[in-house]
């Protein structure tokens, strides 16, 4: 049985409560006919990690959280750090811009790794 770790489905579960007070939470980027905030999640890979005898005991999978909306949405950023911490995941940092944007949208991208350990083979 394949079971390789799916980060978007994690970040989906640790966004849940966000999801269920409307905020869409989705895979992919930003969609311009929401014309609401919504949080979008893009996979930006993985690394191996923790090597005994040349093979890797686990990997490190990396995130990007981003808030789309027409508000600076501060709070709702420390809210999704908070959860994707207590759901297992690293913090690795944000944006440094967050200024007015000229479109009216604001972007706000966290990211965020999660080390999975390899199953062991028998």
């Amino acid at each position: 049985m394949d079971s390789s770790p799916d980060i978007i489905k994690d970040a989906s579960d640790a966004l849940k409560p966000i999801e269920d007070r409307g905020i869409t939470v989705m895979q992919g980027w930003y969609d311009k006919d929401l014309n609401k905030c919504h949080v979008t999640l893009w996979d930006l890979g993985e690394t191996d990690d923790n090597f005994s005898d040349d093979d890797a005991e686990g990997v490190t999978l990396s995130l990007q959280v981003t808030i789309f909306s027409k508000e600076d949405e501060v709070e709702l950023a420390r809210e999704i750090k908070s959860l994707m911490k207590e759901n297992g995941f690293s913090f690795e940092g944000r944006n440094g811009d967050d200024s007015k944007p000229e479109d009216g949208i604001y972007m706000k991208a966290q990211r965020f790794t999660k080390y999975y350990e390899s199953e062991e083979k028998s």
